[in-house]
């Protein structure tokens, strides 16, 4: 009996004494993270530590820079912020009043979300026999829902949406915070004038939805009503569609058209509101800033022909 006892004693004695050899604390059973004899090392806890230190430290800097964002997002000016609207009595020199009288139309291929605005605001600027105009067209909002890939896969459209257009749904979002109010694109359109003092389309140009130039031929511009017409192809509103014209004609797409009192001249005052920047300077609607003494490109010959084939498969 007392050898089984003595026996008993030395293998309690060894445990003990590894337990003291490799630093090991008790610990309760309700620690997940257990070894033999409910026994956890000094180096786990370590890690464990340094685990939740870095997951504690992760979160709190997400959570402001939410904080920062959900601030700039309700800092910045409402949606609705002054973008003028139609005015029948207004001073023009002879060139504008030449280009009021061209009626230009705003259309989308398929449908995008954002009401356009009551006026179209422009710049000219004359180099030549040429005069250069740059169209702002206003969009109440650009949000990533319509005929695209985002809203057909819906978890990209609703993250871009939450952040990008509208802070958690509730605030105006990063884009606000970023470039200002509503969604405001450009579209530039060089005409020729006429000997009898009319002015006559040349070109013009444009943004792809990727913010690449693309330049607009006479005929991707002009319908058959002599109307200037411009597309939207993208959620974001730019307006270098080609094929425009000849695509709405054969579409019967709605277009909201400008002419006489709802084309009015862009100020600076309408420029600071929406940070839009200037010539030199250009922030937003870029096309739409003539750039001093630039030059008059002609259309590459392989957009023209891209343009007509695309405007025949639509």
């Amino acid at each position: 009996m007392s050898a089984r006892v003595d026996r008993t004693r030395a293998v309690h004695a060894r445990v003990h004494a590894t337990r003291r050899r490799d630093n090991r604390v008790p610990i309760t059973r309700l620690t997940f993270m257990r070894h033999e004899g409910g026994t956890l090392d000094r180096q786990a806890w370590r890690k464990c530590a340094i685990f939740w230190g870095h997951t504690l430290l992760t979160f709190a800097l997400i959570s402001r820079c939410v904080l920062a964002l959900a601030v700039a997002g309700c800092a910045v000016a409402p949606r609705e912020a002054a973008w003028p609207k139609p005015a029948a009595l207004e001073e023009r020199s002879f060139d504008d009043a030449r280009v009021v009288e061209q009626p230009i139309c705003v259309g989308a291929r398929s449908w995008s979300a954002g009401s356009l605005g009551d006026t179209v605001l422009y710049r000219t600027q004359r180099i030549g026999k040429k005069i250069a105009v740059g169209y702002f067209v206003y969009w109440s909002e650009e949000r990533p829902w319509g005929d695209n890939g985002l809203s057909y896969a819906v978890l990209p459209a609703l993250a871009t949406d939450a952040v990008y257009s509208h802070f958690l749904y509730l605030f105006p979002g990063i884009k606000d915070a970023l470039y200002g109010p509503g969604d405001v694109e450009g579209v530039q359109v060089v005409y020729e004038e006429r000997a009898d003092g009319s002015l006559s389309v040349v070109n013009g140009r444009a943004d792809d939805g990727n913010h690449t130039p693309v330049f607009l031929s006479r005929s991707d511009l002009l319908d058959a009503a002599g109307r200037i017409v411009v597309l939207t192809d993208v959620w974001s509103h730019q307006l270098g569609s080609l094929g425009a014209a000849d695509f709405a004609a054969r579409h019967g797409t709605p277009l909201k058209c400008y002419a006489k009192s709802s084309l009015r001249p862009m100020t600076e005052l309408v420029a600071r509101a929406f940070r839009l920047g200037n010539e030199r300077d250009p922030l937003r609607g870029n096309p739409a800033w003539i750039q001093p003494g630039a030059p008059v490109h002609d259309v590459p010959a392989e957009q023209l022909a891209a343009g007509k084939a695309r405007a025949q498969h639509h």
